[in-house]
């Protein structure tokens, strides 16, 4: 029995931080000659203020240490040269895996690799080899053929990984080793604390088992371990993990001390955790505590917003406890709305960032269209991962869906995912199809957590439960509150039956909810506590988590009334009232017969009610601004730029477009270097396809009368005898042109014909000739065409116009919405009226 009077807990869990430096300066040492392991790197910076603020300012710090525990890994930090990454070991074992007859295929093998992977890093954080487990005869005949199966595989590849690895330790190993290796400096500080971890992985136990037995020694538990033996040996028990410890250095919950940093409701949780139903004095009022219970999870991060809203117009700081990543979209979003600043730096998947989603969504839409694209590029890169893509993301930036800068932060850790997977299916001698790709590019980044940059100003931090761990607020907002979700089910692998797992000595699941536990009642203790919860999600009723029916059922008494403040508020403000709402199409009393561009044309044709909203009411769409510049940005780019040109120099013209694109973009955008090559890639087709004109005006004004209305059109180029389009994108089909549906050129090369343009004269006989310059990524080139084409062209147009015209001007008819696919006409759907 090791007993130095050096394990602690505080009074209240909410400041356990407060208890740490009472213990710093009760031991008389200089705070530089401290080693202090605390749970995350969040932590850390945490402490790193608390000393600053206590010292003044200004202070010598002293080694602070994450223990990681698994989360909250540096995006930034590279792995030790020995270690052979989770990426390299899942390509390898898929590559095996598929050489399987029973799974046969590098789409099937890889989810089992990613589990068989979990599975030998959850054994190696438990102690357990996997190599050392006879997994044949673990699982014998008395279970299922698929379970033998796997088995048998299982013990193939942990003996092969084995040998295939060599020197190279795992990231677990490595992290598990480097947690080890502080036994040995421990002696080389005067005080070594470990606070607010709960030791339930073993080399965290292990180093805090060599710190309890030095005298120099401090542990600062995360609750305050209390209850009945029994209870305490339940592996959903909170203080299970703690209780084991203690057991380890021949201690019992007696043995712990309390640090003094005033009253909090932890006696509460801890008689409501415990399965001691006999009567008891704890006082039961928690009037810290507000439940709030919506109705849909959208709801729940309205009400979070809400909460949040009011606490900050209180000067309060606010901590929100999101235990999935897909609650914290959702709060983000509606902070986004109520203009709220908040720091999300505890991330999110690389798969969930514009640029994941980009990359997916590209190789999604080849794969339903039987495309060859991405097979092409990546032939042409010699089946090199990291170079296809990069490939693609040169050409098809500006189409990319949603749209995304290229080198923020979030982008850079999304490149540097594939990149380290490129190189680990090299290592492989692994080649894809697109739809193979597209299943390794979203495992990889799936599992990046990527973090923005801390927001130290902002009043509102957001986090995961784990990363909560010694921090507090002034209001605590806990979410998500329904089984499943907090608690959520711990690792539990998907073929290997509990008792099995128990048998080799991996721990319950139940350890996730016990130590989900703790963490709800040590957050539970903040000074104002909010616990929401939805009742339903995704359509379907859930069930309150097991934590709050706990505190229920000993009859807490906790508030209500905020949460029907809160329902109240969010009620105000969704409320609409009713309006009749006219879904008849409009029509105005007077006929428009005014001046009209043939771009204004063409929505009257594809779209009426599109014409209406633009040409008639004036109304015109603002620009997102958050999205990038698009195509129809770039193509007015390139047009300026012509228009601007002084001479016809390729050079010239290509400086012309960089400086207009830095403007747009701002200088520093890596997406000037993708339109650079564009500009380069066009500019000396359009100076040459220029100079072979002569004289020529571009950007000029010109009209014709059709059908008593008055058409007008700026064209790009106009001279002697033709007209030109420069399209950047794709230029209007053959059907097109002959129906007369994209009247723009023919109705232009029209103007020149009958003297609309007045610098410039059609041929003494025929018709004029229009081309259009194409100026497609990949796709730059004239497309010309005969008189007697310009000719058919011209008559399908006015005719088309015509129709349009007697139907709309002389007929009066009601602007009718058209259901269209295109971008140009799509965007005015949000103002159709059904």
């Amino acid at each position: 029995m090791v007993s130095n009077k050096n394990i602690f807990y505080a009074t209240n869990p909410a400041k356990i931080a407060d208890a740490l430096w009472q213990v710093m300066m009760d031991a008389d040492v200089d705070i530089a000659d401290m080693l202090i392991f605390l749970p995350s790197r969040r932590a850390v910076r945490t402490v790193e203020k608390m000393i600053a603020q206590k010292k003044g300012g200004v202070a010598i710090l002293p080694q602070l240490v994450a223990l990681g525990e698994g989360v909250d890994e540096d995006p930034d930090e590279e792995e030790p040269v020995d270690v052979w990454s989770n990426t390299e070991r899942v390509a390898v074992l898929t590559k095996l895996l598929a050489a399987d007859a029973s799974i046969g295929s590098l789409t099937k093998a890889l989810p089992v690799a990613h589990d068989l992977v979990r599975l030998q890093d959850y054994l190696e954080n438990e102690g357990i080899d996997a190599a050392t487990v006879d997994w044949a005869k673990l699982v014998d005949g008395r279970y299922a053929d698929h379970f033998q199966n796997k088995a048998k595989l299982l013990n193939i590849l942990s003996q092969f990984i084995h040998q295939y690895t060599a020197d190279r330790v795992t990231s677990v190993q490595a992290r598990n080793r480097d947690v080890r290796a502080w036994v040995e400096k421990l002696d080389d500080y005067k005080l070594v604390i470990v606070c607010a971890s709960t030791a339930s992985v073993p080399p965290t136990a292990d180093l805090m088992c060599e710190i309890a037995r030095r005298p120099h020694g401090r542990i600062i538990l995360s609750g305050k371990i209390d209850g009945r033996e029994q209870d305490l040996q339940l592996e959903t028990n909170p203080y299970y993990s703690e209780y084991k410890f203690l057991g380890r250095m021949g201690l019992t919950p007696a043995d712990v001390l309390p640090i003094d940093v005033g009253p909090s409701v932890i006696d509460f949780m801890n008689w409501a955790f415990g399965n001691d139903f006999s009567p008891s004095d704890v006082n039961t009022d928690l009037g810290n505590c507000h439940r709030v219970i919506v109705p849909r999870e959208s709801d729940e991060a309205l009400a979070v917003a809400e909460i949040a809203r009011k606490a900050i117009a209180e000067n309060k700081s606010v901590l929100i406890i999101t235990p999935d990543l897909a609650g914290n979209q959702r709060i983000a979003t509606a902070f986004s709305a109520a203009g709220l600043d908040a720091d999300f730096s505890s991330g999110i998947s690389g798969a969930m960032t514009p640029a994941g989603r980009a990359i997916l969504n590209q190789l999604d839409e080849w794969i339903e269209t039987d495309s060859d694209v991405f097979d092409r590029i990546y032939m042409k890169a010699d089946f090199n991962l990291i170079q296809a893509i990069s490939k693609i993301v040169d050409t098809y930036m500006v189409q990319f869906k949603p749209h995304f800068v290229i080198d923020d932060a979030a982008s850079i850790q999304v490149w540097q995912a594939i990149k380290k997977l490129s190189d680990a299916l090299d290592a492989a001698d692994l080649r894809l199809s697109v739809s193979e790709a597209r299943a390794f590019i979203a495992d990889a980044i799936g599992a990046v957590s990527v973090r923005e940059k801390k927001n130290d100003k902002a009043q509102i931090i957001v986090l995961g439960t784990i990363e909560s761990r010694m921090q507090t607020a002034d209001v605590v907002i806990l979410t998500g509150l329904n089984e499943g979700m907090f608690p959520a089910r711990g690792y539990e692998n998907a073929w290997l039956p509990r008792r099995l797992a128990s048998q080799i000595g991996l721990p319950s699941p139940d350890r996730k909810v016990s130590l989900q536990s703790l963490d709800f009642m040590n957050l539970s203790c903040g000074a104002q506590v909010y616990w929401v919860r939805p009742k339903s999600s995704g359509g379907v009723d859930t069930t309150e988590s097991r934590f709050l029916s706990r505190v229920v059922a000993r009859r807490g008494r906790f508030d209500t009334t905020d949460g029907v403040e809160v329902l109240e508020t969010l009620f105000q403000n969704q409320f609409v009232p009713d309006v009749h709402l006219d879904t008849s199409d409009p029509n105005p009393p007077v006929a428009d017969w005014s001046e009209m561009y043939v771009t204004d044309l063409e929505f009257l044709i594809h779209n009426p009610y599109a014409y209406y909203v633009r040409h008639i009411l004036r109304l015109s769409v603002l620009d997102d601004y958050w999205v990038t510049p698009d195509a129809l940005r770039f193509g007015l780019l390139v047009h300026e730029a012509i228009e601007n040109m002084d001479v016809l120099d390729a050079g010239a013209l290509v400086a012309e477009m960089d400086r207009l694109a830095k403007e747009l973009l701002g200088r520093g955008n890596l997406l000037i270097y993708f339109w650079h090559k564009r500009f380069m890639e066009m500019a000396p087709v359009i100076v040459r396809e220029l100079g072979r004109l002569g004289k020529y005006r571009s950007e000029i004004k010109g009209s014709v009368v059709i059908a008593n209305r008055t058409i007008s059109a700026r064209a790009d180029v106009v001279w002697d005898g033709g007209v030109m389009d420069f399209k950047t994108g794709a230029i209007p089909s053959g059907t097109q042109l002959k129906d007369g549906t994209m009247p723009q050129l023919p109705l232009e090369a029209y103007m020149l014909q009958t003297g609309g343009f007045a610098e410039f004269t059609a041929p003494l006989t025929g018709a004029p000739i229009m081309k259009f310059l194409k100026l497609q990524n990949g796709d730059v080139g004239v497309k010309p065409y005969t008189e007697q084409e310009t000719q058919q062209y011209i008559d399908a147009a006015i005719a088309k116009a015509t129709e349009v015209i007697n139907q709309f001007s002389a007929g009066q008819a009601p602007y009718a919405y058209y259901p269209n696919c295109k971008d140009r006409y799509k965007i005015y759907d949000d103002l159709a009226r059904k």
